[in-house]
């Protein structure tokens, strides 16, 4: 018989010094939605700024004020993510630990599943605040020193947008080139179950979006890997779509499910732009999407009304009949999409001068992914007016609800959709409600988006670089700030120019 006290641990055995790389995968793919998805980072900027909801309460964010805690909690998870990715990476190159690893998977088919999804973080990260610290896996570049942890440097450089761009497509490229394809990809793989069919697929459509992104910036290089995404196979239908879904539990549920019914942050409502155009009234379709009923629940008197873009605190609360977002949205177990085959849809109508089908089958694939009928599907269709710019990237907009970084990079891009409220707009809302004698009565309110930050543009071009950084990174921020031509909200990043 022995005291506890008397066992010597070498190591902490709930901390393994060598982490499972399918424990590794497991956990980003997951976080990763937490992270960018939450009421925080996702619903007090992009997804407000994009106006698919806006806040019941508080409208300092809706007027582009954001909190710089969100600002640095984002930066920071997204960084550790990434450093996950990295590990993963790290274990599958160290003659010693390789050998082990390759018994879950090839050791190649797993670095080319990190490098795929650092690639899909350093898009997101390059697009919210433009230069940035990165690292690749196969360049040579001295300005991609990010994720390193040697001593010199835990003070990253800021790669350029442009070189990081470049990077992120060669790295896709290759990424695809290596997988071995009639093996597992990765073990605890939730995106697509170790298939590396899907996940060269899904390497394709993202170099796809990437590409298709900076063919004014960069033509050459844009058109090199259209074709190349292309001829190696991009999704095909949503059954290729790139989904994470969460569990039916407090825990583990989804974001927006655990914003609301669990932490009862019930803040947010779908917009009052965004509904106006699911039901027809704003925008070129004039007539009601059959996903509205989906995407946003009735108020308590049955009827859709999304909540105004005001001037200030006060005035937004004068309105009570906004209606939340819908069940499936806010379902402990909805999927949080990385991509989907309706985006690939839409950016083959994009590449064919607005092509009528492409545009039809995008529209089709997201109805069809949300569960709409098919007989209302094809009625939608037969009245949808034809391909163009507006149209295709106004549909596209919708497609990508719940997606609020892709449909800002869009808008911030292309300038549609044109439906968004303006800063500085006045603009008249008119309600219709139940009486307390159950009548119905018809209220008419004028609210002005008023935004507490002035821009050169509509929205935020950017977001700005944390403030801790001038005092942790300084040299280089002050390299990244004059390169990028300053450091407001409205500094255009290079792909915009």
């Amino acid at each position: 018989m022995f005291s506890a006290c008397e066992v010597d641990y070498i190591e902490n055995p709930n901390e393994p010094e060598v982490p499972p790389t399918a424990g590794l995968m497991s956990r980003v793919q997951k976080q990763l939605m937490n992270d960018t998805r939450d009421e925080w980072f996702s619903g007090r900027m992009a997804l407000l700024w994009v106006q698919y909801w806006n806040q019941v309460n508080y409208t300092e964010e809706d007027r582009f004020q954001y909190r710089e805690t969100v600002n640095k909690a984002g930066w920071d998870d997204i960084y550790g993510n990434a450093r996950d990715l990295k590990s993963i990476i790290d274990i599958n190159t160290d003659p010693e630990l390789k050998v082990d690893a390759a018994l879950d998977a090839p050791n190649d088919n797993q670095i080319a599943a990190s490098r795929i999804m650092l690639a899909y973080i350093f898009q997101l990260a390059t697009n919210v605040w433009g230069d940035i610290p990165y690292y690749s896996y196969g360049a040579g570049n001295g300005d991609f020193t990010a994720l390193q942890g040697d001593a010199d440097v835990l003070s990253p450089s800021y790669a350029r947008q442009a070189d990081i761009y470049a990077d992120l497509l060669k790295e896709l490229d290759e990424a695809q080139a290596m997988i071995i394809e009639n093996a597992n990809m990765i073990g605890g793989d939730n995106l697509f179950s170790g298939d590396a069919v899907q996940w060269k697929k899904f390497a394709n459509s993202l170099r796809l979006r990437i590409a298709n992104r900076i063919k004014s910036a960069n033509p050459t290089l844009a058109n090199e890997h259209i074709t190349g995404a292309l001829d190696a196979g991009v999704f095909e239908s949503n059954g290729d779509n790139a989904v994470i879904n969460f569990e039916n539990s407090a825990l583990n549920g989804a974001p927006m499910y655990r914003a609301f019914y669990v932490e009862n942050r019930t803040d947010f409502a779908p917009s009052y732009s965004f509904v106006e155009l699911l039901k027809g009234n704003r925008g070129p379709f004039g007539m009601e999407d059959p996903r509205l009923p989906i995407y946003v629940a009735p108020n308590g008197d049955g009827f859709y009304y999304g909540v105004p873009l005001a001037s200030g605190n006060g005035p937004v609360r004068t309105y009570v009949h906004e209606s939340l977002p819908g069940d499936k949205v806010l379902s402990s177990t909805y999927g949080e999409v990385y991509m989907e085959y309706s985006e690939v849809c839409f950016i083959m109508s994009e590449l064919n001068g607005w092509d009528q089908t492409w545009y039809e089958q995008g529209v089709e694939a997201s109805m069809r992914k949300w569960g709409v009928d098919g007989t209302d599907i094809q009625s939608y269709l037969d009245n949808l007016p034809p391909a163009s710019e507006e149209n295709v990237m106004t549909q596209k907009y919708i497609a990508l609800y719940m997606q609020p970084y892709e449909a800002w990079t869009d808008l911030r891009r292309t300038g549609y959709p044109t439906t968004l409220i303006k800063p500085n707009e006045t603009y008249t809302v008119t309600t219709q409600f139940y009486n307390d004698e159950d009548q119905l009565e018809t209220l008419e309110q004028e609210f002005t988006f008023d935004p507490i930050v002035d821009l050169s543009t509509d929205l935020p071009a950017r977001v700005s670089y944390l403030l801790n950084e001038a005092s942790v990174n300084s040299f280089n921020l002050d390299e990244a700030i004059f390169n990028m031509g300053g450091d407001a909200m409205d500094t255009p990043m290079w792909w915009m120019e």
